[in-house]
């Protein structure tokens, strides 16, 4: 190879070494460029740790504070779900207790009430204190102006108050309300205040010194908000119920009173108008014995008509009954067991079980004419509610009582004229004297035989004593005839039922017994006057008494004959059961004679 060709080919090779080492340069340098974008976006990627770093730092705070609000509300909605729909306080009282003592983490939980009329916190529950101190507890009223609880009404938040050395403890007046607890170092007073009123306080009593977290305070009042509406909703129900079931209970009470006013205005006979009150008086006061003692001023005491004591006669030196009498007052005993010197009726009332007795008297015209007792066997039983309803009811049963009386004073009168009446009837003639009241006791018998009511049973009476009234009108020379009578007489005898019923009925209040009088002499078959009704045509109380009135004319002497004994008269009515008698009355008869 010659030495210019030589030198070519390493030209050659030199400008392609250039040309690579150029290229290389190039590559030096993009890589170089390269190390500095890399640099860069290291750079950036530990900025953007550090970010990261500094927002998981924050994220963790804020986990942790979420992770504590999580745990206050999940204390708060436990607080929220114990006392929900609570409506029974004491059930309400003990959920609460158990739930502070768990979240407050105290040694021991007490639980006041305020009582508004005594203005004083009143203990409800404990938990946490040892047997011994319960009645300590139970016994000790706090007073609103002992220092920590009056720092937390008036701040109406809860107040924390810890023992170090340097702290006034004792002087604050803690000691002073809870002397009787030993180991106090903190203590946590929560108010419970309603929209109106204080509710009551729940004291957390810690036997070390405790510190008290925010998270603890937020809790702390969380339950002081969560049991004040519980409590306050607690009371409202249960005032809300109270109030119904007062009202309840005077509605009731009016009704029965009202019940009672009608059944005992409705009837006239005394002994009714006792037993209803009696039976009754239960409904408008609980009570277990009610009784009632009628003065007896011409004996000297009380007669008990009513009730469930044994009935019987008491003299007024054996009972203090007789102070209601002598004061014309209502008479009180909450505890007959304390009175000193016991007279013999209340002797037996405390011997059978019965401490407590309210007594009112039954006045009439300014003067006792009784006394309704209730009694109960539970010391102080009775309310002045319960007095005022045995007031009311003692002046229904007085007006009863004296509206009954009048009445039976105005039939005594009516029953006295009317027998008075008869005996004019039957002193016309010596052969009838007496004939009318003995028809009448012949006729009530029978009356009672068959089942009349105590109404059937006093018409009855009525008509036989009048049964022969119209023989006003009759001669007294037909009634002493000693012979046989001729037509014309028996027919001027025949007329007496007529006008007996002629007489009588211009009397509005006796008009009922008319037809007794007028159809006496009727015969069952129809044979008889003045009408001559048949069977079941004749009133049932006059073919009563034709049979009383038959009895007594056969067994009386008359002038023209010997009365006859009773094995005949029995025979003739036998005879004429069917006929002239009714033999229905006729077997009641045969049975009671």
């Amino acid at each position: 190879m010659t030495e210019n060709n030589r030198i070519t080919e390493l030209e050659t090779e030199l400008k392609r070494l250039k040309e690579e080492i150029e290229g290389k340069d190039c590559e030096l340098e993009r890589l170089k460029g390269m190390e500095h974008g890399m640099e860069d976006e290291r750079r950036a990627m530990l900025y953007m740790l550090e970010d990261l770093n500094r927002s998981k730092t924050e994220i963790e705070r804020s986990e942790e504070s979420l992770k504590g609000e999580m745990e206050i509300t999940t204390h708060l909605l436990m607080i929220a779900e114990e006392t929900a729909h609570a409506t029974d306080i004491d059930g309400l009282i003990e959920r609460v207790i158990h739930c502070t003592r768990r979240l407050t983490g105290c040694d021991i939980c007490l639980f006041y009430l305020w009582d508004n009329k005594d203005r004083k916190f009143t203990p409800a529950q404990q938990m946490g204190l040892k047997t011994e101190m319960t009645p300590q507890f139970r016994t000790k009223v706090l007073d609103e102006g002992i220092e920590p609880i009056k720092r937390t009404l008036e701040g109406k938040v809860p107040v924390i108050i810890k023992n170090p050395p340097e702290s006034p403890f004792d002087k604050g007046g803690i000691k002073g309300g809870f002397s009787w607890l030993p180991d106090i170092n903190t203590l946590a007073v929560i108010p419970l205040i309603g929209k109106r009123r204080y509710l009551g306080i729940i004291i957390c009593i810690y036997s070390d010194i405790r510190d008290i977290t925010d998270r603890d305070m937020k809790v702390i009042k969380g339950i002081s908000h969560q049991v004040s509406t519980a409590l306050e909703d607690a009371r409202l129900y249960r005032d809300s119920i109270d109030k119904a079931i007062e009202l309840s209970g005077k509605i009731e009470t009016i009704r029965v009173m009202h019940e009672i006013d009608r059944a005992v205005l409705s009837t006239l006979n005394r002994n009714e108008i006792l037993e209803i009150t009696i039976t009754m008086i239960s409904r408008v006061v609980h009570c277990e014995m009610a009784a009632i003692f009628l003065v007896d001023k011409d004996r000297g005491g009380f007669l008990l008509e009513a009730g469930n004591l044994k009935k019987g006669f008491m003299p007024f030196q054996d009972t203090s009954l007789s102070e209601v009498v002598d004061t014309m007052m209502p008479q009180y005993v909450n505890n007959l067991s304390e009175v000193s010197e016991i007279l013999p009726l209340e002797r037996s009332l405390l011997e059978a079980g019965f401490l407590s007795h309210l007594r009112v008297p039954l006045m009439v015209r300014g003067e006792v004419i009784g006394v309704l007792c209730i009694g109960a066997k539970t010391h102080s039983a009775f309310t002045t509610e319960n007095l005022s309803v045995l007031e009311n009811l003692a002046s229904q049963m007085s007006i009863a009582l004296e509206n009954s009386r009048l009445i039976i004073d105005l039939e005594d009168l009516f029953v006295g004229t009317v027998k008075s009446l008869s005996s004019a009837i039957d002193a016309k003639s010596k052969w009838t004297a007496g004939h009318s009241e003995r028809v009448t006791k012949y006729a009530i018998d029978i009356g009672k035989g068959i089942g009349l009511l105590e109404k059937g049973i006093k018409d009855i009476e009525l008509g036989g004593l009048l049964h022969d009234i119209g023989k006003l009108g009759t001669y007294e020379a037909i009634l002493d005839k000693a012979g046989r009578l001729t037509d014309e007489e028996f027919n001027l005898i025949k007329q007496h039922p007529v006008k007996g019923a002629e007489i009588l009925s211009p009397i509005k209040q006796i008009r009922h017994v008319i037809p007794i009088v007028r159809h006496h002499h009727e015969r069952y078959d129809g044979k008889g006057y003045p009408d001559g009704l048949k069977g079941e045509e004749i009133p049932l109380m006059a073919r009563i008494m034709c049979i009383a009135d038959s009895v007594d004319a056969m067994g009386a002497d008359r002038p023209y004959r010997k009365g006859l004994p009773m094995d005949v008269i029995v025979g003739e009515l036998k005879k004429c059961s069917g006929s002239q008698f009714d033999p229905a009355i006729v077997d009641i008869f045969l049975k009671i004679f």
